[in-house]
């Protein structure tokens, strides 16, 4: 492990704990729980990527830099989000959507928007793992953002199943180069968007009832156009692959 790993997990670990104070100052046992999930699950998340950057191909970094740690913002703010959602009581005006609700944004927006051409800009350029950290990381904050959106009581559970398809897909016998090229196409990103923008607005803390019922019917009406446009777009042959960079 690099030192430019160790420097992102322990930043990583300082802002979930930092997050947990509010959750244990009003009941000791939900911060407990709060700091336990979230740990639980951005840990997991930091040893998964330093697995795949002991298996990096040739040219490929042996560590992650500035900009990696952008990306991986986005894995913090899902494991808050997600943490958060599940150690506080329902009602988009607690803490934990004020918690949630700002973080889900800023993650999908300002980092996702800015760590592509930051990547392009730096001398390595764009590394696999970086492409593939963009995806899973969009992914892992859109059902993170939902499920808040579910247990703060604005969305039906069956939305859920939105982004969990994906999910469903690499559990499959489907290669993860095919579910991975199906997640980076144009249909699947608008979907992705709009998903992600339903369950904000949903759960969003100054939302009015309307917005509310309005994301809320329209989440419920995206899950069957989500699976078709999923099960069309797994079923085509000859999709593209994900490809290493050429060593320098």
């Amino acid at each position: 492990m690099g030192a430019g790993w160790v420097r992102i997990t322990g930043a990583g670990v300082v802002a979930i704990l930092l997050a947990s104070v509010p959750f244990a100052r009003e009941d000791r046992g939900r911060g407990l729980r709060f700091a336990a999930t979230a740990l639980g699950s951005f840990l997991v998340q930091q040893i998964v990527i330093a697995r795949a950057l002991a298996r990096r191909h040739d040219g490929e970094p042996d560590d992650l830099d500035a900009v990696d740690a952008v990306t991986l913002s986005r894995g913090v703010a899902a494991s808050i989000v997600g943490a958060s959602a599940l150690a506080a009581p329902r009602g988009r005006r607690s803490y934990a959507a004020r918690l949630a609700w700002p973080l889900a944004v800023s993650g999908s927006t300002l980092t996702d928007w800015i760590d592509g051409p930051l990547a392009r800009r730096r001398g390595r350029g764009p590394t696999r793992l970086g492409r593939v950290l963009d995806l899973e990381l969009d992914s892992w904050l859109t059902l993170a953002t939902t499920f808040a959106g579910t247990r703060l009581g604005t969305l039906d559970a069956i939305c859920l199943v939105t982004p969990s398809l994906r999910y469903l897909a690499m559990a499959s016998p489907i290669s993860y180069e095919d579910v991975h090229a199906v997640g980076k196409s144009d249909r699947a990103r608008n979907l992705g968007i709009t998903q992600m923008a339903l369950a904000l607005a949903s759960f969003a803390p100054f939302a009015g009832g309307r917005t509310t019922a309005i994301a809320r019917i329209a989440s419920v009406m995206l899950v069957p156009v989500h699976v078709v446009a999923l099960g069309a777009a797994l079923s085509r042959p000859n999709r593209s692959r994900l490809q290493p960079p050429a060593s320098r």
